[in-house]
């Protein structure tokens, strides 16, 4: 009868932790699932972005004294981490941005106009897919943090994940001037 007993202990506790294993496992793939997604998603809009910032810059007519805007065309996005890609491209965003804000003689063309519009609208979509790729890693990276999942990511050799910043470069820029 104590035997028994003994068993039927080990085999709940056994059923437990199988469980809780399970638990994790799968929060850890579907949170893998909607960084990938994302991160696949931010790698197309970067590669349009820097299509788009490219026409946008032909269509200004290519300014001699611009070694910024110059080598847009050099940028070789295959090369590049999306995370490289996006602070490289930001450049040249502000800096095209910048040049349609303030320089005086610069006539804007209907076509011209709709390519600032696209490049607005691609700018939307890469933060709504930043953001969402920035909360489910920083969820990924808790649950890397936080007990039993932690013992789960050692034994899966899960690491942290890096998220964008570009809100907290963009005020550093701005403080610095």
């Amino acid at each position: 009868m104590g035997l028994y007993i003994v068993v039927c202990i080990l085999i709940v506790l056994f059923a437990i932790f199988f469980t809780i294993y399970v638990i994790n496992c799968n929060r850890f793939q579907a949170l893998n699932i909607k960084i990938n997604e994302a991160e696949e998603n931010i790698g197309l809009l970067l590669r349009e972005k820097q299509n788009l910032l490219s026409l946008i810059n032909e269509s200004l007519g290519k300014k001699e004294n611009d070694d910024l805007l110059n080598t847009i065309t050099n940028i070789n996005v295959e090369e590049l981490n999306n995370f490289e890609l996006n602070a490289s491209l930001s450049k040249f965003d502000s800096r095209i941005v910048e040049l349609r804000d303030f320089e005086r003689d610069i006539e804007l063309t209907e076509e011209q106009l709709k390519l600032f519009d696209d490049l607005e609208n691609i700018n939307i979509n890469c933060l709504a897919s930043e953001k969402y790729y920035n909360d489910n890693v920083n969820l990924f990276n808790k649950l890397l943090e936080s007990f039993p999942s932690s013992i789960i990511a050692k034994f899966k050799r899960f690491k942290h994940k890096d998220i964008y910043s570009n809100e907290k470069e963009e005020i550093f820029e701005i403080l610095k001037k």
